[in-house]
C-alpha cells in the first residue's frame, strides 16, 4: 500500500511543478510582451515642439534644418514654411524666401502704419476745422456739383466692349422694368406681382465684375460661391437688378463709378413705386465692385433703410483694370473713393467680408479706421472669404429683412 501510494505522490509533485513552471513563463512572457506594448505607446506620442528646430551642419548645402519631427512639422507648415518631403526637412532655399516674405510684411506693416498716422493727423485738423466752422462736410454729390469726369482719357483698349445683349430670365423670376436717369433710358429686371395684394420690402442688388451689365444673374451658384442674392427673393422679397449707362444694349458710356451713381438711386426710387413694394422698406446691397458702387451711393444721401456692402474697396485705384488710375486726377479718384465720404451716409450701413483670402479686408480695416458716420457698421465674417461670405450672409439677412426684425450682425460675425 505503501508503494501505491509513493506512485501516487510522485507524479502529484511532478504535475505541480511543470504547472508552476509553465505559469512562470507564461507570467514572463505576459511582463515581456506588457512592457513591448508600454515601449511602443510611448514611442508613439507626439513629441515635444522644439522649435526652431537644430540646425543641419554647415556642409550640408541642401537642408537649413535637422530631419523634423512631427509637431516641427505642423510648425513650420503653421508658419508658411515650405517642407522637402523626402528628407523632411526646411531646405535652405525655402527658409531664406521665408525670410524675405517676413523682411516685406514687416516693411508694409511699417508703411500701413505711417500712413495711418498720417491720416490720424489730418483728420484732427479736419475735425478741428469742422468744430470750428472753417469747413463744412459734404456728401459725395455735393462735392461733385458742377464737375464732370474725364475717365475717357484713362481707358485702355479692353475697356471698348462689343453690345451684349440683355439677358432673359425666366418670367416667373423676373420681368423687365425700363428706368429713367438724367436723359438716358435704362433697363433693369424685377421681380413681378405676386398678385396677393401686399407690399413686399424691396432689395435692389448691384452685382460684381461688370456691374453695369447682367449675364445669368438668377441662377443660384454653389456655397463656396453664389453671386445670385437669390436668398432674399427666396425669402419674400421683391428684388431689382438695374443695368446702368454703357451696359449690355444701354445707351450713354460707362463712367467707372461716377455717373453710375446717379443711375442707381434713380432705379432704386422708381421701383420703390411699383404698387407690390413696400416703398418705407427699401434696401441696396451688392458685392465687390457693386459693393463699391453701392457704397458710394450710400454717401450720396440716398434715403434707403439700410444699406449692405459685401467686399467693397476703400480707394478706387485699387481695381486697376480697364482703367489706368494714374492718368485721373487726384481729385476725381478721391471724388469715386468710399473713404473720404464715409461721414455722410444718413442710412444703416454695413460693410461685410470675409476674413479669409481672397478678399477686400484690408479695405474694410481701413474704412472702419477713418473718421465715418455712426450709421455705419463693419462686419468681419470669421472662416469665410470674398465669395464663400455671401451664401450665409445673404440668408441671414433675408430672413430677418422679411420679418421686419432689427439687422443683427456682430463685428466678427461666426458662420
Amino acid at each position: 500500500m505503501r508503494k501505491a501510494r509513493g506512485r501516487v505522490i510522485l507524479p502529484a509533485i511532478g504535475v505541480a511543478i511543470l504547472v508552476v513552471f509553465i505559469g512562470a513563463k507564461m507570467a514572463s512572457r505576459g511582463w515581456i510582451s506588457l512592457d513591448r506594448i508600454k515601449n511602443k505607446a510611448y514611442a508613439q506620442q507626439p513629441a515635444a515642439l522644439v522649435w526652431p528646430p537644430a540646425l543641419a551642419p554647415e556642409s550640408d548645402d541642401f537642408c537649413h534644418t535637422v530631419k523634423l519631427n512631427l509637431a516641427q512639422v505642423d510648425k513650420a507648415q503653421e508658419e508658411g514654411i515650405n517642407i522637402d518631403q523626402q528628407r523632411r526637412c526646411i531646405t535652405r532655399a525655402a527658409m531664406a524666401e521665408h525670410e524675405m516674405v517676413k523682411v516685406r510684411h514687416a516693411a508694409a506693416r511699417k508703411q500701413h502704419e505711417s500712413q495711418r498716422a498720417e491720416q490720424v493727423q489730418i483728420e484732427q485738423v479736419v475735425d478741428q476745422q469742422i468744430a470750428s466752422g472753417e469747413i463744412a462736410l459734404q456728401n459725395l454729390m455735393q462735392a461733385r456739383a458742377g464737375k464732370t469726369t474725364q475717365i475717357a482719357t484713362a481707358l485702355l483698349p479692353a475697356a471698348h466692349k462689343p453690345i451684349q445683349p440683355m439677358p432673359k430670365p425666366p418670367s416667373q423670376l423676373f420681368v423687365s422694368m425700363s428706368y429713367q436717369s438724367g436723359d438716358l433710358k435704362l433697363n433693369a429686371f424685377v421681380t413681378p406681382d405676386p398678385g396677393d395684394g401686399r407690399k413686399q420690402p424691396l432689395m435692389v442688388w448691384l452685382t460684381g465684375g461688370d456691374t453695369n451689365s447682367l449675364d445669368d444673374f438668377w441662377s443660384e451658384g454653389p456655397a463656396a460661391n453664389d453671386q445670385s442674392a437669390s436668398a432674399f427673393r427666396k425669402a419674400g422679397m421683391a428684388m431689382l437688378f438695374p443695368t446702368l449707362r454703357g451696359g449690355n444694349d444701354n445707351p450713354g458710356r460707362r463712367e467707372y463709378f461716377w455717373g453710375e451713381v446717379q443711375d442707381v438711386a434713380a432705379a432704386i426710387l422708381q421701383a420703390a413705386q411699383l404698387p407690390y413694394v413696400d416703398p418705407a422698406r427699401t434696401y441696396l446691397g451688392g458685392h465687390s465692385t457693386g459693393a463699391t458702387l453701392a457704397l458710394l451711393t450710400a454717401t450720396a444721401g440716398l434715403p434707403v433703410q439700410g444699406v449692405f456692402a459685401f467686399g467693397p474697396v476703400d480707394e478706387i485705384g485699387g481695381y486697376g483694370w480697364p482703367v489706368k488710375w494714374g492718368l485721373i486726377s487726384a481729385d476725381e479718384k478721391r471724388l469715386r473713393s468710399p473713404v473720404y465720404w464715409l461721414h455722410a451716409i444718413k442710412s444703416p450701413t454695413w460693410i461685410i467680408e470675409g476674413s479669409k483670402s481672397p478678399g477686400n479686408i484690408n479695405s474694410l480695416d481701413n474704412m472702419c479706421a477713418t473718421r465715418k458716420s455712426n450709421q455705419l457698421h463693419c462686419v468681419s465674417v470669421q472662416g469665410a472669404d470674398h465669395f464663400s461670405v455671401l451664401q450665409p450672409l445673404t440668408r441671414k439677412l433675408a430672413s430677418q429683412l422679411v420679418m421686419g426684425q432689427p439687422v443683427q450682425l456682430n463685428r466678427d460675425e461666426k458662420l
